[in-house]
């Protein structure tokens, strides 16, 4: 159920993004760096934690989990530089949407994890 929540936010973002491009550049800017980068980026992990979960188990996944949380913080800072010294986006309005939607689905993602470990 949660990966389907994923496909359909994610193809959603994408669809508003793409249709925003010919528009508004700047909205369909912030929509694909700031919603549906973060959201690619979340289903790979729970990709990677299915994985990790079936492969070497509980303990494993639960230290994966922590790493992550780490990794997520790195690529976060590239994004926020990304979307602002290289592509000038409205400061306020992106950071503001990219940490938002981190913060959604990292929590989603941890309560997924919180599954397969239980």
């Amino acid at each position: 159920m949660i990966k389907k929540f994923y496909y359909l936010s994610g193809l959603l973002s994408f669809c508003i993004g793409s249709i925003l491009l010919f528009k508004q550049k700047e909205a369909s800017q912030i929509i694909l760096l700031g919603i549906f980068t973060p959201i690619f980026m979340s289903f790979i992990n729970i990709n990677i934690i299915d994985f990790i979960s079936t492969k070497f188990g509980h303990q494993i996944t639960a230290g994966f989990n922590a790493v992550q949380f780490i990794i997520k913080s790195i690529f976060m800072i590239g994004m926020m530089y990304v979307g602002i010294k290289i592509m000038n986006l409205n400061i306020p309005i992106y950071i503001g949407i990219l940490c938002l939607t981190w913060l959604i689905f990292h929590i989603i993602e941890g309560f997924y994890t919180n599954s397969l470990i239980d």
